[in-house]
């Protein structure tokens, strides 16, 4: 006898994987999301919540940016424009990780897409 229900820690689940994505489906289509106007997908928010609490400026990061910044200080005339270019170089690098973790996540969906249809 082959039993469809298991016993959790945290209460009793039952179904397949397709039945469980289904219903997250269709909760979602009942519930839209509301980004508040800040994003305009749910991976950017999940991007933006990533890296609100994951610092980008850790000891590795300070050791590669901190030659750039002395280079830029010892180029220009004020620490302003210093300042400037550095936020410069720091958007490229924003952006640049949002799109690598965005792409990183759709990847794992996929994944996930294909592991359940295969």
């Amino acid at each position: 006898m082959v039993i469809n229900m298991k016993q959790r820690v945290w209460g009793v689940q039952s179904g397949h994987s397709q039945e469980i994505v289904t219903q997250i489906v269709s909760y979602l289509q009942s519930h839209p999301a509301n980004y508040c106007g800040q994003m305009e997908t749910l991976l950017e928010l999940i991007y933006q919540s990533y890296t609100e609490f994951n610092s980008v400026e850790t000891p590795e990061f300070k050791t590669i940016v901190n030659p750039l910044d002395r280079t830029l200080r010892a180029l220009v005339d004020t620490d302003e424009e210093a300042d400037e270019y550095m936020n410069i170089v720091f958007e490229l690098c924003t952006a640049y990780e949002r799109q690598s973790y965005i792409e990183g996540l759709k990847v794992g969906a996929r994944l996930m897409v294909e592991l359940m249809e295969g």
